[in-house]
């Protein structure tokens, strides 16, 4: 999703150089060059290009050096001019993309600001129209619900439409079953052949609660959450907009959007990646971040601490929604037993196998026992 584009570092102590789809093009290092002006250049970020090609220290690169810049070969970047109405959301969802890569990509430091006229690289849209419909449908649970445990790992030279020739089904359904986004697939993943889909609907969710941060904007949370600084300033008493606090909890309306688990993340799909040699598969997303940033419950429900030598510290949520959430590695725990949407859960760490790596939650998705991709519900909710 998009990352700024979302982006995951390498977790659980071994490092596991990312394997690019064979849509990626190569880039030679020239004078000059930086990684993060390479970054800029293709529509990527720093963060997804060293992981690409395994570099630890971005600050050191040399002149000849072959890049791997991950993406779709051929799609050029589209510009898009901004009319009466738009707003840097509304026009990633457009283009099946984010709000977030779009700033990223536009050195837009204020995603709330835009003014007409104003132009808007869309980074890899291939010069196609705008597509109104960029995300499945969410449906009130995932879809089927049953595997057959019939699986594929992608090769080198493969596509998704060529991978389900092979297998005589839909694209769609392994897409579908597998969270993959814009047609993107990676070699070495492991891909099912059936088995449920979900996207957690945004706008709809339940309501929660949202603690204040410094720099916060009623407007921007309003505009975060799916709801209205009316409504925001009518539930909490708040007589000036103008006027929040740092450490000020906000209750959110009823029907604001799912809650993104960790705000300011980086991340990409690497639900399938092979982990331990190849005997082991992702079931989760890595979402990288600051270590003690706040974890937060996507919806309401009960939680259950548990600690582990994987996992570390681990918090397992029953969601009201049916979905059993994962939250692993966590530093340290939050709020137990039965919480509200927003509540916070947990903070951001390196415990269990986790310990050496970046600080990340390892953030799973389960339904009846199986795990669904949450890589869909991150991208529809602008995490």
């Amino acid at each position: 999703m998009p990352v700024k584009r979302r982006v995951r570092a390498v977790a659980a102590g071994a490092i596991i150089a990312l394997i690019v789809a064979a849509s990626s093009v190569d880039y030679t290092v020239e004078g000059g060059d930086t990684l993060g002006k390479i970054a800029k250049a293709h529509g990527v970020s720093v963060t997804a290009l060293a992981d690409a090609n395994d570099i630890s220290n971005p600050n050191l690169i040399h002149i000849g050096q072959v890049l791997v810049i991950p993406g779709e070969e051929g799609k050029p970047d589209e510009v898009y001019v901004v009319r009466r109405g738009d707003t840097l959301r509304r026009i990633a969802s457009n283009y099946s993309t984010s709000a977030s890569v779009l700033a990223e990509a536009n050195n837009i430091s204020n995603p709330n600001l835009i003014r007409i006229g104003q132009k808007i690289v869309v980074p890899g849209s291939g010069g196609s129209s705008p597509n109104p419909s960029p995300q499945p449908t969410p449906t009130p649970k995932p879809n089927p619900s049953s595997r057959s445990g019939k699986s594929h790992i992608v090769r080198s030279g493969e596509t998704l439409n060529s991978i389900a020739s092979k297998h005589g089904i839909s694209s769609d359904q392994i897409a579908a079953a597998n969270g993959i986004v814009r047609g993107r697939i990676y070699v070495g993943t492991r891909l099912w052949l059936d088995g449920p889909s979900y996207v957690a609907p945004s706008g709809g969710g339940e309501s929660g609660t949202y603690t204040v941060r410094r720099g916060d904007r009623l407007r921007d949370i309003a505009v975060s959450h799916g709801t209205t600084i009316s409504k925001l300033a009518e539930l909490n008493g708040i007589a000036n907009v103008n006027l929040i606090r740092s450490g000020q909890v906000l209750t959110l309306p009823g029907g604001s959007q799912w809650v993104c688990p960790v705000r300011n993340t980086r991340y990409f799909n690497d639900w399938g990646y092979p982990r331990g040699g190849g005997s082991r598969f992702h079931e989760g997303n890595d979402l990288f971040a600051s270590r003690g940033t706040e974890v937060r419950a996507p919806v309401s429900g009960k939680v259950v601490q548990k600690q582990g030598n994987i996992g570390g510290n681990q918090v397992n949520l029953s969601g009201s929604d049916g979905i059993v959430y994962l939250n692993s590695h966590l530093d340290s725990y939050g709020k137990s037993g039965q919480v509200n949407a927003g509540d916070v859960i947990g903070y951001i760490g390196t415990t269990g196998n986790a310990r050496g790596s970046s600080p990340h939650l390892h953030f799973g998705m389960y339904y009846n026992g199986l795990a669904i991709n949450a890589y869909p519900s991150l991208v529809a909710n602008d995490c």
